[in-house]
């Protein structure tokens, strides 16, 4: 039993089918009950047996010499068939699907899933006394996904329950709460609260990372979730995936914020160009956000992606989130670019991120004391090569460095990481185990030489 995937963004499916989607201006049309849902709705009928009329009573041209009289016919043995029941079952359960089900006429479906991420790590520093051991849970989330109408509306919910899914300054569970109106192909909206869609290593999923975790130069530039709204299509004219867009306006605040005293927004708008066709959308994994290259292409595949941001009268250093100014606001804005490639196992990614503030800091006399607020400019960039074997076994690779623009925050300093991973696939991303180890110099641990060593178990059921 097979029950349709609800994708946040779209309904494609696997490479070499066709894009359900209406195009814009196309009307739609109701979409009959998918082979699919009426597997699910049929999952288990009773196996139709006609019951078999004696040989003897058989009109059978050898016997037609036969003087015997032919056998009286049972009344309960007439040879029609009675309706057998259906042993309905509109739901699955796996791992890698979570619990899934269809409502009975196949237009309405939901699918619950759960994660979690297990990790220990060590830090070695230049004092020894500085050395630190943990273990914890990194993340632990649960994500309802839901489509209304077979797909024309599709529903995202995600709460996270571990240490570091909350905020410390706002202790929240919501992570995103959105709706998506998926009528057309090239134009389809999304709004509520979402990641935003800029840094291409922070829109993929924490679940389908080659490392551990993410780059710190991502950490330090991506624009992470916000509440707003925008347009976007996957697979603009519907050429393979080839062109995808995203326009967007958001409040600028970051996830769970409401308030603001000074006016102001987010614009964000992001394009994406894959010369040789988009990568999938389908599997468990859903290889268009997942670092790794499972399905093994044959073809190469290669992205190329650029963003671009301005969020006014930000009122954090990290423009959406980071530390809350006591009065500071300042303009930011971002650019980003990105090359996504995979080919017969390999990947490689490459990301450059810009930030740049309308003034270093803003001055207050608090308490009878001139205080300042910094801004933090700066840009950076990484790049992370992989390769998977045929046997599960992954080896990865990563550098990447950033350095502070101008006059700007001074505890913002040059900083390196260099590093790599070894990783298991039991179950694709499902379940996982990964170790990594890196070299930090600079600001992202706020030590100089930080040895770091990781290693982290996933189950996403």
């Amino acid at each position: 039993m097979v029950i349709p995937t609800i994708s946040l963004f779209s309904q494609e499916k696997r490479e070499g089918t066709t894009d359900q989607s209406i195009p814009l201006g196309d009307e739609k049309k109701e979409t009959p009950i998918s082979q699919t849902n009426k597997e699910l709705q049929n999952t288990n009928p009773s196996p139709i047996q006609p019951n078999t009329v004696n040989s003897a009573s058989s009109p059978n041209p050898a016997n037609s010499g036969n003087t015997t009289s032919p056998t009286t016919p049972n009344p309960t043995n007439t040879g029609t068939v009675a309706p057998a029941t259906e042993n309905k079952s509109n739901w699955e359960t796996g791992l890698g699907k979570g619990i899934r089900a269809v409502s009975n006429d196949g237009k309405h479906s939901i699918q619950i899933r759960f994660r979690s991420q297990m990790q220990g790590n060590q830090t070695f520093q230049l004092d020894p006394s500085q050395d630190t051991s943990n273990f914890l849970v990194r993340r632990t989330r649960l994500a309802l996904r839901a489509g209304l109408f077979n797909d024309t509306w599709l529903v995202n919910l995600q709460l996270g329950f571990a240490e570091r899914d909350m905020e410390s300054q706002r202790r929240n569970t919501l992570r995103d709460a959105n709706i998506i109106y998926n009528q057309y192909r090239d134009v389809k909206v999304a709004f509520g609260q979402m990641k935003v869609p800029f840094s291409r290593q922070r829109w993929n999923s924490s679940s389908a990372l080659q490392t551990v975790d993410r780059s710190s130069v991502n950490s330090e530039f991506n624009l992470d979730r916000d509440v707003g709204a925008y347009l976007f299509s996957e697979d603009l004219f519907g050429n393979k995936r080839m062109f995808a867009y995203y326009l967007g306006v958001f409040g600028g605040q970051g996830r769970n914020r409401v308030e603001r005293q000074t006016p102001g927004v987010l614009t964000v708008a992001r394009f994406n160009f894959s010369p040789f066709g988009g990568m999938s959308k389908s599997g468990s994994d859903n290889d268009w956000l997942s670092e790794v290259d499972f399905a093994r292409y044959k073809d190469p595949k290669i992205s190329f992606g650029v963003s671009g941001a301005y969020n006014k009268n930000s009122d954090r250093s990290l423009s959406t989130h980071g530390t809350e100014y006591s009065f500071a606001k300042f303009n930011y804005s971002h650019a980003a670019g990105d090359i996504y490639f995979k080919w017969m196992g390999f990947s490689f990614q490459y990301e450059w991120l810009w930030r740049r503030a309308n003034t270093a800091y803003v001055e207050r006399t608090v308490s009878s004391a001139l205080t300042r607020e910094y801004s933090r400019s700066g840009q950076g960039h990484f790049v992370q090569l992989g390769y998977l074997f045929t046997n599960q076994y992954e080896l990865v690779f990563r550098f990447g460095e950033f350095r502070p623009l101008g006059e700007t925050d001074p505890t913002m300093k040059y900083s390196r990481e260099v590093g790599g991973a070894l990783s298991y696939y039991f179950a694709e991303h499902n379940l996982k185990w990964q170790t990594d180890y890196f070299y930090y110099t600079g600001t992202p641990t706020a030590a100089e030489g930080d040895h770091v060593v990781r290693t982290q178990i996933q189950v996403f059921y």
